[in-house]
C-alpha cells in the first residue's frame, strides 16, 4: 500500500490542523505570540472549509491507508465541531489553579496549550479515517500524548500534577493493551490493512478457524480494553473521578468527549472486520462468526455494568466534577449498547444470510439502530457535556467570605460542589438556564437531543431478533434485558441531574459565583445552547447523517439509499 498525492489531498483538513498547531507553537517560541486559542479557532475553521460536505450515501474513497466515506466524514465533522467548542471553553478557562493567589491568570503558555490541542484534534480525525492498523495506532497516540501535555500544562498545583500522572501511566497501559490486540489481528490477517484482515477473518480457511478460536477472544478483548480506557468504561473507569477533579473545567470537557469518540471509532473498526462488505455475496466463515458472537456478548455485559456502576457512583457524589465524571462513565455504557446491538445484528445476518425474515430483522438494527444510534448519541452527548463544562468554566469562582478589613484576600475557590450553584438562577439566569437544558438533555428528557439518543438505543436493542420469542438465554432475551437496564439507569441518572437543577432554582445562595471565567467560555456555552435547541427543533438534521454513517460503518445501505447504490458507489485506490 502506497501513499500518493491524492492521499495528501484527502488529508487536507488534518494537515491544516497540524499547520495551525505549528504556527501556535513556533509563534509562541520565536515571535512572542500569545493568542494561541485564536490561532486554534482559525485552524479549525480552515479545516472545516477543506473538509467539504459529508460524502453521499454509498460513496467510499480509498487512498493509501485512509478511507473517506459516510462514517469517516461524520467522525471528522464531529471532531471539528467539538474541537471548535472546546477551543472556546479552553480559551475561557483562564485560571491556572484554584489555589493561586492574586489574579492567577494563565495567559502565559496558552499557545503551547492551543498547539497541543490542535495536534490532539488532528490525531482524532486521523483515527476516524484510518483503514490501517499502523495509522490507527499513530492516531490514537496523537490523542494520548497531547492529552498528557494538556493536563500537565493547565494545572501547576499538586492535584493537577497528580491527575496528569495518573492519566499518563494508565494510558500507557491502555496503549500497550491495544497494541497487543493489533498484533493479534496482524497475526490473523497477515497484514496491517483492515480490509485484508477482514477478508482473512471472513474466509472459510480451516487453518484460520483453528487459530481464531484461540486468538480472536484475546484480540477482541484487548481491543475492547483499550477502547474502554478512552471511553472511561468498566473496568478501565476508575481513573476518571480523580482526574476530572484534579484538572481544569476545560480539560475535563476534553477528557469527557474526544477520547470517547476515539473509543467508538476503534470498536466500529473492530466490528467492521467481520461484516461482509457491501455488494459482496456469500457467507462469512466461522472465524468471523466467532468474532461477532464474542464481541456482542462482551459489549452487552460491559454496557450493562458500566452504565449501572457510573450512575450508582454519581448518586452519592457531592463534588460537581466527580459527579460529572461518574456521569461520563454511565454514558460510556449507553454508547456500548449500540455497539452490542450492531454486532448482534451482524451475527444474525451471518447465521441466516439468505433468509428474507433475517434480512428484515437486521435492517433496522444494523443500518439504523445499532451503530447509527451510537453515533447519534455521541453527537448529542458531546454537545451537552461540552456545554456543561463551558458553563462551569464561564462561572469561574465562588465569591469568598471576606471583607477588606478582615485581612488579606483569600485564595480563589473554583466551583467544586453542587451547593456552590445554589441560587444561580437569580444571579446568572442565562447560565442557569443553559446548564439546566444541558443536564436535562443528558438525563434524556423529551424532546431534547439526549432523549432521541436514548430512545434510539433502547429501540435498537428491542429490535434484535424481534421475530424470535423471548426465551431464557436467547439473544433476544439478552437485549430485552439490556433495554430495560438502560431505561432504569436513565431514571437513576435523572435523580442526580435534577438535584443540580434544584440547587440552581430552588435554593437560596450564600456566596454566589463571580462569572469571571472569560468571554470565550461564555460564547462556547451559548454555541452549545443554540446547537441543543436546533437539534430539539429539527432532530432530522442529525438523524440523517448519523443513519448514513452507521450504515457505512456496518457495510449496509438504508432502504432509502438502496436504489442509488450502484450509481453512487465509487472506489479510488492508490495502492
Amino acid at each position: 500500500m502506497t501513499t500518493s498525492l491524492e492521499t495528501f489531498k484527502l488529508l487536507a483538513p488534518e494537515i491544516a490542523l497540524v499547520v495551525a498547531a505549528l504556527v501556535a507553537l513556533l509563534g509562541a517560541a520565536f515571535a512572542g505570540l500569545r493568542s494561541g486559542w485564536l490561532v486554534a479557532l482559525i485552524g479549525i475553521a480552515a479545516a472545516m472549509g477543506l473538509a467539504g460536505g459529508l460524502p453521499a450515501a454509498g460513496t467510499s474513497i480509498i487512498s493509501g491507508p485512509i478511507t473517506i466515506d459516510g462514517f469517516s466524514g461524520y467522525i471528522r465533522w464531529t471532531v471539528l465541531v467539538a474541537g471548535g467548542i472546546l477551543a472556546l471553553v479552553q480559551g475561557g478557562d483562564l485560571f491556572r489553579s484554584a489555589v493561586v493567589r492574586g489574579s492567577g491568570l494563565s495567559r502565559g503558555g496558552t499557545c503551547e496549550e492551543a498547539g497541543t490541542f490542535l495536534i490532539l484534534l488532528a490525531g482524532l480525525s486521523l483515527v476516524g479515517i484510518a483503514n490501517d492498523l499502523v495509522l490507527l495506532f499513530i492516531g490514537l497516540e496523537l490523542i494520548s500524548v497531547p492529552t498528557y501535555i494538556l493536563l500537565a500544562l493547565k494545572r501547576t498545583d499538586a492535584r493537577g500534577q497528580e491527575a496528569s500522572l495518573k492519566y499518563f501511566f494508565l494510558s500507557l497501559v491502555a496503549s500497550a493493551v491495544f497494541l497487543y490486540a493489533a498484533t493479534c489481528f496482524y497475526g490473523l490477517g497477515g497484514s496491517t490493512s483492515l480490509a485484508a484482515i477482514g477478508d482473512a477473518l471472513r474466509s472459510s480457511d480451516p487453518r484460520l478457524t483453528g487459530m481464531a478460536v484461540v486468538l480472536l477472544p484475546v484480540a477482541v478483548g484487548m481491543a475492547m480494553a483499550g477502547a474502554a480506557f478512552r471511553m472511561a468504561a468498566v473496568p478501565m473507569h476508575f481513573y476518571a473521578p480523580d482526574v476530572y477533579e484534579g484538572t481544569s473545567p476545560g480539560n475535563a470537557a476534553v477528557l469527557s468527549t474526544l477520547p470517547k469518540v476515539a473509543g467508538i471509532v476503534v470498536l466500529a473498526r473492530v466490528l467492521g472486520l467481520a461484516i461482509q462488505p457491501l455488494g459482496i455475496a456469500g457467507e462469512i466463515g466461522p472465524a468471523a462468526q466467532i468474532h461477532l458472537s464474542f464481541l456482542w456478548h462482551l459489549a452487552a455485559i460491559l454496557a450493562a455494568i458500566t452504565m449501572t456502576v457510573g450512575n450508582v457512583m454519581a448518586l452519592v457524589q457531592t463534588n460537581l466534577r466527580r459527579l460529572l465524571a461518574c456521569s461520563s462513565i454511565a454514558h460510556a455504557g449507553y454508547l456500548l449498547v449500540g455497539i452490542a446491538v450492531a454486532a448482534a445484528a451482524a451475527a444474525t445476518r451471518a447465521e441466516r444470510p439468505f433468509d428474507g425474515a433475517a434480512a428484515a430483522d437486521t435492517m433496522w438494527t444494523i443500518g439504523l439502530g445499532g451503530m447509527s444510534a451510537t453515533l447519534l448519541y455521541i453527537a448529542t452527548y458531546v454537545v451537552a457535556t461540552a456545554g456543561v463544562f463551558a458553563a462551569l468554566a464561564y462561572l469561574g469562582h465562588v465569591w469568598p467570605e471576606w471583607s477588606s478589613g478582615s485581612g488579606p484576600r483569600p485564595p480563589r475557590e473554583e466551583i467544586t460542589d453542587v451547593d456552590d450553584l445554589n441560587g444561580l438562577s437569580s444571579t446568572n439566569p442565562v447560565a442557569a438556564f443553559s446548564l439546566a437544558l444541558f443536564l436535562l438533555s443528558l438525563a434524556g428528557i423529551p424532546p431534547l437531543p439526549g432523549f432521541w439518543g436514548k430512545l434510539t438505543l433502547a429501540t435498537a436493542a428491542l429490535e434484535v431478533d424481534w421475530t424470535s420469542p423471548v426465551t431464557f438465554g436467547s439473544r433476544r432475551a439478552w437485549f430485552v434485558a439490556l433495554a430495560i437496564i438502560l431505561v432504569l439507569n436513565a431514571a437513576i441518572a435523572a435523580a442526580y441531574y435534577l438535584r443540580i437543577i434544584a440547587a440552581m432554582y430552588f435554593r437560596s445562595t450564600k456566596k454566589g459565583v463571580q462569572a469571571d471565567g472569560g468571554l470565550a467560555a461564555g460564547v462556547g456555552m451559548l454555541v452549545c445552547l443554540v446547537l441543543v435547541l436546533m437539534i430539539t427543533v429539527q432532530p432530522k438534521r442529525l438523524f440523517t447523517p448519523a443513519m448514513r454513517a452507521g450504515a457505512a460503518a456496518s457495510n449496509v445501505l438504508t432502504a432509502a439509499d438502496e436504489p442509488a447504490a450502484a450509481d453512487e458507489a465509487r472506489l479510488v485506490h492508490s495502492d
